[in-house]
């Protein structure tokens, strides 16, 4: 059993229900979709740069994925908005990886989200898709993701549910619409 999986989903259980909670119906619209658009932007940012633990762990490489972010802000720009950068400090490797627990726990919600976003675009032709296609396709990636932060030990363990609380509330700070004039 991955006790460190299970300490994470305890110690961020309030912020997901909040979080889950704040997006709910979200894509029943354009502005709900764009809000999405904008919190996953906001995670996806935090995790921008690769700690240079990444380097020196390289089975953590595998979680360092560039692809969200250009293809989230494609699908902003496609929706008309230039969202401003976050500015948010680079996190150290543990706090990453908790941080990461947020994003790739996320791939499993958004198989559903993709659904929903389907059905807006036979309402709205032409909304663009293609982060919410690419973070929802099937993958082995959150079992093998899960193994990885049993890898954690000690002190590593706490700086991880730090990262995983930083990223639930940078979600949902980033819910709110912030683009440029």
């Amino acid at each position: 059993m991955n006790t460190l999986h299970l300490e994470l989903r305890t110690a961020t259980a309030r912020q997901h229900q909040d979080l889950d909670a704040a997006l709910a119906g979200a894509l029943d619209d354009r502005r709900g979709y764009t809000r999405y658009l904008l919190g996953m932007l906001a995670l996806v940012e935090l995790l921008a740069a690769a700690p240079p633990a990444v380097d020196a762990r390289a089975a953590w490489s595998e979680w360092f994925d560039p692809r969200r972010q250009a293809l989230l802000r494609q699908d902003l720009r496609d929706l008309g908005l230039l969202p401003l950068a976050h500015g948010l400090a680079p996190l150290p490797g543990s706090s990453w990886m908790g941080a990461n627990y947020v994003l790739e726990g996320s791939t499993l919600g958004a198989r559903v989200l993709l659904r929903a976003a389907e059905r807006l675009r036979l309402r709205e032709p032409g909304l663009p898709l293609a982060f919410l296609q690419h973070h929802a396709r099937p993958s082995d990636r959150w079992p093998r993701f899960v193994d990885e932060l049993q890898t954690l030990e000690g002190g590593l363990r706490a700086d991880a549910v730090r990262g995983a609380r930083l990223a639930f509330g940078v979600v949902a700070d980033g819910l709110i619409e912030k683009e440029s004039a």
